[in-house]
């Protein structure tokens, strides 16, 4: 039967994507599907149709979980559909075996398989009967939002207590430190800084919480042309086995819980911060992982790159993608657990200082406004200047709850773009750490025999009754 719609159904109902989300779509590839990824694991079991009802009252309800993506010759369209959660939500139980790895192996599949095209682009895998509770792997296409304001969704479906309550109150972060705070908008003061810091900048950043300006060719590749600078002028960081060619087979692990306690007591003791421990402790576990692989250490130094949120504070625009990025490098090539911690917590004090200053590079926001070549190029170009994502993400100090089920462990990764095979998340939670890694296998096939590292990595940083504050290397 032929349909009929009057111009404002239609003019309700589709919205061109914006350049910053269409860059998402366009430097996506089959090998590293940019796909947001969530893991959250329960007490209890958690009811289907509970979180059902969760996802009906308090995701569909922002706009894009409604929407599905049209292609077209200029571009892409949202149109909002009826939203079908039996499609998205699909209930699974794992082999017998080993429960976590047997979880990651699918969190590893699931991060390779593409999202349904035809549909809004998430879903959610609810596992059964995993160690007494059950188990949520999240995914989200990078086009609906970025991995920050994704990370907020996500706590925004959950509570503090037992019993959900009408609406959903964001759990309370952890007190803000040097990476903490890049997952915090910017305010006034940041912008009228960076405002006066260059025109250029100036531009950069209105394109970014102002993106219907981005028809401005002209402001978009003299922005463009600042952050591939900013980029070619790093060095590049070390040959590892990080850097090859990703084939699009990925492999997922994540630590045992480190304890805050234990790790805070660290840093006391070396006169550090906790973050500086932890990224220690993967850099003494990425060297470990070296040495077993027979590859030199001598001076190896992998720079990651850190998500920067560059929303406004007073944005109403919560989902999208407002997103810079922020090199750190990990000393990887430094034997001493404690003079390795001396040199990371001089490079956290560096980077607190680079992001005072608002250096965060922001490629990924605005390759999409140029032609396929560059955009391989400028991918290619990031390839060679770093090796990993890295996230840390901001949890709350106490329990949460998912449909009345109790939140265990909680892990996020941004996917990795281009020929990047490895993203890296620092998850804090209900008073504990887990690392968590990424990988596609063609680089590294295992990557629990990096996580499993970190434990051991964190013992060698106990405090030593015979060594007080930092090492000097």
């Amino acid at each position: 039967m032929d349909r009929e719609y009057s111009l404002e159904v239609l003019v309700g109902t589709l919205e061109r994507l914006g350049s910053l989300d269409m860059t998402w779509l366009q430097i996506e590839r089959n090998t590293n599907l940019m796909q947001f990824i969530g893991v959250l694991v329960v007490a209890t079991p958690l009811k289907r149709e509970a979180l059902a009802d969760c996802l009906r009252t308090r995701l569909l309800p922002m706009a894009r979980f409604s929407q599905h993506v049209l292609r077209d010759t200029v571009g892409a369209i949202w149109e909002s559909v009826d939203v079908d959660l039996d499609a998205h939500i699909v209930a699974t139980s794992l082999p017998a075996g080993d429960e976590k790895t047997a979880l990651e192996t699918l969190v590893g599949k699931l991060s390779a398989t593409p999202l349904d095209p035809s549909r809004p682009l998430w879903q959610v895998h609810l596992v059964d009967n995993y160690r007494g509770g059950s188990a949520l792997v999240v995914r989200v296409h990078h086009c609906i939002a970025d991995s920050i304001a994704l990370i907020g969704v996500l706590h925004s479906l959950t509570d503090a207590e037992p019993e959900p309550a009408d609406t959903a109150e964001p759990p309370a972060a952890v007190s803000p430190d040097a990476f903490f705070q890049l997952c915090a908008p910017l305010t006034r003061a940041m912008i009228d800084g960076i405002k006066l810091s260059g025109a250029v900048w100036a531009k950069y950043l209105s394109l970014l919480i102002y993106p219907q300006q981005v028809f401005d060719y002209a402001r978009t590749s003299t922005a463009l042309a600042l952050e591939i600078g900013k980029l070619a002028g790093l060095r590049n960081d070390s040959r590892t086995f990080l850097k090859g060619i990703p084939e699009g087979v990925k492999r997922a692990s994540w630590s045992p819980v480190l304890a805050e306690a234990s790790v805070e007591t660290i840093a006391e003791a070396n006169e550090t911060t906790p973050n500086a421990v932890l990224l220690a402790s993967l850099g003494g576990a990425l060297r470990d992982y070296l040495v077993a692989q027979e590859s030199p250490t001598e001076g190896v130094e992998l720079r990651t790159l850190m998500p920067v949120n560059l929303r406004c504070e007073d944005t109403e625009d919560i989902l999208g993608n407002r997103c810079g990025f922020m090199p750190i490098e990990l000393p990887v090539g430094i034997a001493d657990p404690h003079q390795r911690l001396a040199e990371t917590h001089r490079r956290v004090q560096a980077f607190r200082d680079a992001y005072d200053a608002q250096r965060a590079l922001g490629l990924f926001s605005l390759i999409g406004q140029t032609p396929r070549a560059v955009q391989l190029q400028a991918l290619k170009l990031l390839a060679t200047k770093s090796s990993a994502l890295l996230c840390h993400v901001p949890g709350s100090r106490e329990p949460r709850y998912l449909g009345g089920a109790p939140i265990v462990e909680e892990m996020f990764w941004s996917p990795a773009s281009g020929d990047l095979g490895l993203a890296i998340s620092i998850v804090t939670y209900n008073g504990h750490y887990q690392i968590g890694l990424l990988a596609d296998a063609a680089m590294l096939p295992n990557p629990s025999a990096i996580s499993g590292r970190i434990g051991a990595q964190l013992d060698a940083l106990k405090p030593d009754p015979g060594r007080k504050g930092r090492s000097t290397p």
